[in-house]
């Protein structure tokens, strides 16, 4: 089994060489694909470090269309999507596989170990009722960005119907509602947690933003 890592990143310079360290001595791997999506930090230099293709966005696009760029890049028969600041909790990403081996699901999304006391976790119940509104499944971890699946899958989520943050939402709509399989799996995969200054607040208007509008295109 073979699997093609997508990264989208954007200003992570300073967790991006710990995620690609975790991840380089996996004899599943494929390749590794960076999408810097027009970072104004040293991110592409740190990519440039480790033996991974690079896609360079010469400004943001979000990271639905980063996604969307190196998913034109896969040759393995198995993707999988990972931040860029799991650090090493990315040597978790194995734990996406084994359901998939035993074709129990069509997509696997991890379970992160978030500390949602530094935020508020509402976009997340905004998420879960939306997934369970359309298709009558309910997810513990709808915007998990750690996922897996066959590249078969690949025509169906190449789209102009996400938009930006909205693209795990987008996924969990997509593998649903055309009778994919989503099995969570537990891990114990970490990730920066947005808190309760500016920045968090933006991040999160930025990704309800996105997601509603993700919404809006898909219905």
């Amino acid at each position: 089994m073979k699997v093609d890592i997508l990264i989208p990143a954007y200003n992570e310079e300073d967790v991006l060489g710990e995620t690609l360290k975790a991840l380089e001595s996996f004899k599943w791997i494929g390749k590794i694909i960076v999408i810097d999506d027009g970072s104004s930090d040293r991110t592409r230099e740190v990519a440039a470090q480790f033996s991974c293709k690079l896609i360079h966005h010469h400004c943001n696009k979000g990271k639905m269309m980063a996604v969307m760029n190196g998913l034109k890049m896969i040759e393995s028969d198995w993707v999988m999507l990972i931040d860029a600041d799991l650090q090493e909790s990315a040597s978790e990403a194995w734990k996406l596989l084994e359901p998939l081996e035993k074709k129990r699901a069509d997509m696997t999304v991890a379970t992160i170990n978030t500390n949602y006391k530094k935020g508020f976790g509402f976009v997340k119940r905004r998420a879960r009722k939306i997934v369970f509104k359309e298709t009558g499944v309910l997810l513990n971890s709808p915007l998990s960005g750690q996922r897996a699946f066959h590249k078969r899958w690949i025509p169906k989520i190449t789209t102009s119907k996400g938009i930006g943050y909205g693209l795990e939402l987008y996924l969990n709509l997509i593998f649903l509602s055309n009778g994919g399989i989503i099995e969570e799996v537990e891990t114990k995969m970490t990730h920066r947690a947005t808190g309760k200054d500016l920045k968090g607040f933006y991040h999160r208007a930025k990704q309800w933003m996105d997601m509603e509008l993700t919404l809006w295109n898909y219905s």
